[in-house]
């Protein structure tokens, strides 16, 4: 069977088509700014330490206070709390960068790594805390 110009071009198309898309996932399922960011290091000055509070009661839960006993010591304390779904009632935890709320089940209207907690996480070191748990100076 011989192999037409034409056939040629469209398969070449075809096969360029398939490599942009698998760059494209795969550019996706990378954390953000990981080429820039090189190895998880914080500097000296900041914290090493990410807080995450996993086990929680979504109605009858101590999680605001935990955040605010955290950043009472360092208020530049990486928070995440990872919850299945948005919690009922909301969590009243304060508006500032470093805490940050990560909703784990997957949904369309938000990249595919917002649902990995991993992402949230830019320190060298993450303590997992329970709900209820205080830090005392």
């Amino acid at each position: 069977m011989r192999l037409t110009r034409c056939q040629a071009a469209l398969a070449a198309a075809i096969t360029l088509n398939l490599l942009v898309l698998f760059y494209v996932s795969w550019l996706q399922h990378q954390p953000r700014n990981s080429r820039a960011r090189g190895p998880r290091r914080a500097s000296a000055a900041g914290p090493r330490v990410t807080v995450l509070v996993r086990e929680f009661e979504a109605f009858d839960n101590a999680v605001p206070e935990l955040v605010d006993s955290f950043l009472q010591q360092d208020p530049a304390q990486p928070v995440v709390v990872a919850a299945d779904t948005l919690p009922y009632p909301p969590l009243a935890l304060p508006r500032i960068p470093n805490v940050r709320l990560a909703l784990l089940q997957p949904a369309l209207d938000r990249p595919a790594a917002a649902s990995r907690p991993e992402t949230y996480v830019a320190t060298e070191f993450v303590a997992l805390v329970p709900d209820g748990a205080r830090v005392e100076a």
